[in-house]
């Protein structure tokens, strides 16, 4: 056996592995084989022409021409293939058998030319030393089946090349010419403009080189895709603090990151490492920054600095875990803010204070369980009532709180409303009917809210006390 037949076999097993794997691939991981194959098909046209023109004698030759012919058959249903993989549409396993069964075919007849005319009628050795070619019918029909192939595949990368982004749109220019350079070197080999040169064989290797160089740049944009759509904003700076990569998801809380300075690098972005960028608020998102130093084994270092999106940790922070509603932590800032916002606009703003009365009692004689029953149907009463007004809160045990953007005497029937709703609730474990005690104040403009909090609490200390007094009147008179 000779040297070039071994070769063919291995080439031969190489190509029908790599096309088993291609086929038995999830769509997900193929892309290691797809550049396999590419790659292998460059490396045999080359190969094949090399040998063809160094190669003395017409046997030796028609074996060069059977070494190239492993990796020319499958360059255009290789690229169909690529093409539905990068642009992630399915295809049935059926079409893609059908895809790569032809082309096994062909090499089935170009091995067994010398016994069968029907790839080559005839094959001689011309004055230049090449091979002369007559086709056979088996040819022509291989040359429809490229012919359709390569049409479908230009006419599906025009089809979405208008949706791609400019990046993308190169590789699809690359995979485009994949197809097209191979097709026109078989379109000009075939009009006989040279004279019995097979051209097609530089064509395809061409084009097998442009799949191999589309999907190594498709790796580096999945890569970088990947990055752009984190939802943690990403920024690298070198170890003058100049800008090196940002993410979109950075660039969205930071837009500063994308202004000529910083993107060409000309600027220092040490301010982004002082405590002023620790937490970025951006609208009603929160983003907490974390800096990690980096460096390489060539001497250089910076800092990544991350940052997390921390909103819902926020929210839950904010809240109460029994009531769901805001909590005592929240209470003070988000008053700040409505009163610094009643001065700018000059609406009104009220706080209202609620405490369930008697509350210690239920607890000694119903249990804790039951007492949070209670704490749990006012808060719902407050909720449903309250909220769409304003902001309702768990201050702290059974007091509540409610920040009101209205006047004082819509804030009180609202809150006269809740504790009627309130009292109406019955409960399994007592006969009782259950209140609370509330007071008022709107903002003046000029106090603090401390100030503000203070004369809602001692208005509904007032009510309270009168509510307690009541009922010991009513018992003495009992």
């Amino acid at each position: 056996m000779t040297v070039m037949s071994v070769t063919l076999i291995i080439g031969l097993a190489m190509t029908g592995a790599a096309v088993i794997m291609i086929l038995l691939d999830t769509h997900e991981t193929s892309l290691r084989e797809y550049a396999v194959l590419g790659l292998f098909c460059a490396i045999l046209t080359m190969l094949s022409y090399y040998v063809e023109l160094k190669t003395p004698g017409i046997a030796a030759k028609i074996d060069a021409v059977k070494f190239g012919y492993i990796g020319k058959v499958f360059v255009n249903p290789l690229l169909l293939m690529l093409a539905v993989r990068f642009y992630e549409v399915k295809v049935a396993k059926l079409w893609q058998i059908f895809i790569y069964l032809v082309p096994i075919i062909t090499l089935y007849l170009v091995f067994t030319c010398e016994r069968s005319n029907l790839y080559y009628q005839d094959i001689s050795l011309g004055p230049d030393g090449l091979l002369r070619i007559v086709p056979g019918p088996a040819y022509y029909l291989y040359i429809a089946y490229n012919t359709l192939l390569a049409m479908i595949y230009i006419s599906f990368c025009l089809y979405q090349r208008p949706r791609l982004r400019r990046r993308e749109k190169k590789n699809n220019t690359i995979l485009l010419a994949a197809s097209f350079i191979p097709f026109l070197s078989l379109m000009v080999y075939l009009s006989g403009w040279t004279k019995g040169f097979d051209i097609s064989t530089i064509g395809v290797m061409i084009g097998a080189l442009c799949v191999t160089l589309s999907i190594l740049r498709f790796g580096l944009l999945n890569k970088e895709e990947m990055l752009q759509n984190m939802a943690t904003g990403l920024i690298f700076l070198d170890g003058d603090n100049r800008l090196i990569y940002a993410n979109r998801k950075a660039m969205q809380i930071i837009p500063a990151l994308g202004t000529p300075l910083v993107r060409t690098h000309k600027l220092d972005l040490k301010q982004l490492c002082s405590e002023e960028f620790s937490s970025i608020q951006v609208g009603s998102a929160s983003y907490q920054r974390k800096i990690t130093e980096w460096s390489n084994g060539e001497g250089q270092h910076g800092k990544l600095l991350t940052f997390d999106d921390i909103t819902e940790i926020r929210a839950r922070l904010n809240r109460d875990a029994m009531t769901g509603l805001l909590n005592h932590g929240s209470f003070y800032p988000m008053l700040d803010d409505a009163m610094s916002e009643s001065n700018r606009t000059k609406q009104p703003l009220c706080v209202s204070i609620a405490d369930i009365n008697s509350f210690k009692q239920v607890n000694d004689t119903y249990g804790h369980a039951n007492g949070d029953i209670v704490l749990i149907a006012l808060a719902d009463a407050l909720h449903h009532i309250c909220g769409p007004h304003g902001d309702v809160f768990r201050y702290g045990g059974e007091e509540f709180a409610v920040i009101f953007r209205c006047g004082y005497q819509e804030a009180e029937g609202i809150m006269q409303d809740a504790l009627d709703a309130f009292s109406a609730i019955r409960y399994d474990f007592l006969d009782e009917t259950i209140t609370f005690s509330f007071g008022t104040a709107e903002f003046d403009g000029l106090e603090t809210s401390v100030a503000l909090f203070d004369r809602a609490d001692q208005l509904m200390y007032k009510r309270k006390k009168a509510f307690h007094d009541q009922e010991r009147a009513a018992k003495t008179g009992a």
